[in-house]
C-alpha cells in the first residue's frame, strides 16, 4: 500500500498508519482472529473499555511517534490528549477499536478509525478494516478510495431513488415508536445487513455495498470520534449523513466533547434519500 494523496503532510501520516496497518494486521493473526477464547454466554456487555482497545492505542500512537507534524491526539481510549511533533498544528481524532464487542465475540466486523483536522476541517480520514485487511481513506476534496495489499479503488456510492432498492443497515432501538419506525423500513428495503460497528457501516456505503445506516435511538449511539473519519470517506464518495430530524450531521472537531456527543444518524448513498427515510 503506498500514500495516494497531495495535501501537504497528508503523506507523511499516510506512511504512520499503513506502518499502524502492518502491526494491526500482526495483532488481528496473534490475538483478535482467535477470539472469542472464553465463554461469552452468560455475559453482559457493558462497553467497558478492553485490553483490545488498548493495544490497538498503544500501536496506533507507536506508529505515530516519529512524526514531523506536530499532532494533538484525542483518543476514544484515553481521558488526556497526548501532542507529537513540532510542524504546524494539527490535530488526530481516533477511535482505536470501533467494534469492540464485536471482536470479542470473534464477529469480524471492527476497526481502527483515525481522522485529521486542519485549520478548521477534517482534511484525511482512514478506517482500517481489521480482520478483512483492507484501509478505507479519504482527503478533503481528493476524493475516497479502498485499498487492500493488491488494488486501489475510487470509491463512489450506488444512486437508488426507492427504499424497495436499498440495502440498509441500522442500530436496534429501544423505544417502541422507534421500534415501530425501524421495522417499517426492515419490511420495505430490499435487504437489510447489521453489523454494529458504524464506522464500517458507514464505509459500505461509500463503497456501494450499502445504501443506509440508520440510528434514531435517542439519543443516539454515534459520536464524533466514531464517525468523523468515516463521514468524510462518505462525503468524497457522494454520500450525506443527517440527524433523526433530517438536519445535516457534522463531527465535531477533536475535542474532549467530541469523545462524549452521542449522537442520532441517518447516513445515506445520496442527499436526496432523507426525504424517503424521513
Amino acid at each position: 500500500m503506498r500514500p495516494l494523496f497531495k495535501r501537504e503532510h497528508i503523506p507523511e501520516l499516510e506512511k504512520c498508519l499503513y506502518e499502524a496497518r502492518k502491526q494491526l494486521r500482526r495483532y488481528w493473526a496473534g490475538i483478535l482472529a482467535g477470539l472469542p477464547n472464553f465463554d461469552t454466554g452468560n455475559k453482559y456487555w457493558n462497553n467497558s473499555q478492553t485490553q483490545y482497545d488498548l493495544d490497538c492505542q498503544d500501536i496506533l500512537y507507536n506508529c505515530l511517534s516519529n512524526i514531523s507534524m506536530r499532532i494533538t491526539i484525542y483518543s476514544e481510549e484515553n481521558a488526556s490528549t497526548v501532542t507529537l511533533g513540532n510542524q504546524g498544528e494539527f490535530y488526530l481524532l481516533i477511535d482505536p477499536l470501533d467494534g469492540t464487542h464485536n471482536a470479542a465475540l470473534g464477529f469480524p466486523a471492527y476497526t481502527s478509525s483515525v481522522a485529521l483536522y486542519h485549520e478548521g476541517a477534517y482534511v484525511f480520514g482512514w478506517i482500517y478494516d481489521i480482520s478483512r485487511d483492507l484501509v478505507y481513506t479519504a482527503a478533503l476534496s481528493e476524493g475516497a478510495y479502498l485499498q487492500s495489499p493488491v488494488i486501489v479503488k475510487r470509491l463512489q456510492t450506488r444512486k437508488v431513488q426507492r427504499i424497495e432498492d436499498m440495502h440498509i443497515s441500522f442500530h436496534r432501538p429501544k423505544d417502541k415508536r422507534e421500534k415501530a419506525i425501524i421495522e417499517n423500513i426492515i419490511w420495505s428495503a430490499y435487504k437489510i445487513r447489521v453489523y454494529s460497528c458504524s464506522s464500517l457501516e458507514i464505509c459500505l456505503i461509500a463503497a456501494g455495498a450499502l445504501d443506509a445506516f440508520i440510528d434514531i435511538d435517542t439519543p443516539g449511539h454515534e459520536r464524533s470520534c466514531d464517525i468523523a473519519a468515516a463521514e468524510l470517506i462518505l462525503r468524497e464518495a457522494g454520500g450525506s449523513l443527517f440527524d433523526k430530524t433530517g438536519h445535516p450531521r457534522f463531527s465535531l472537531p477533536p475535542s474532549a466533547a467530541s469523545l462524549l456527543d452521542n449522537g442520532t444518524l441517518i447516513a445515506l448513498s445520496s442527499e436526496e434519500l432523507i426525504r424517503l427515510i424521513l
